[in-house]
């Protein structure tokens, strides 16, 4: 069984319910396709720590959500399509608090997958 958590902005879960995110995985469409036939479990929804003016003053706490992500036996963490941000020509690219984020939790060895119910390509280009 594939266990799966989805990671949201913290600013964009203030308007945003999550539900296509959650259909998308329920319906296993767009990047949930890739799981085909395999059972998949969601284990978590949970929201970055803010960035920012939005920023919360417990940053540590990020740590505990990763850390809770390996307790539980996540195997792939999906980031939501709010955890990207237009830049000044409108194009989308990962945010960096949830680049961070997501290099922790690589380096934790869970697989990361960017979007949900939106198909991105990975950010590699935009590191050159």
């Amino acid at each position: 069984m594939k266990k799966i958590a989805i990671l949201r902005c913290l600013k964009k879960s203030a308007a945003c319910a999550g539900v296509s995110c959650i259909n998308a995985f329920y319906d296993r469409e767009k990047t949930f396709e890739q799981y085909g036939d395999e059972e998949m479990r969601l284990m978590s929804v949970w929201t970055c720590n803010g960035c920012g003016a939005s920023m919360l003053e417990n940053q540590e706490g990020i740590n505990k959500k990763i850390a809770k992500m390996q307790a539980i036996g996540v195997d792939v963490v999906h980031l939501s399509n709010c955890t990207r941000k237009k830049d000044e020509n409108g194009e989308k690219h990962l945010c960096p608090t949830i680049k961070r984020i997501k290099a922790e939790l690589e380096a934790a060895g869970i697989t990361v997958v960017e979007g949900t119910c939106l198909l991105y390509t990975s950010d590699a280009a935009d590191e050159a």
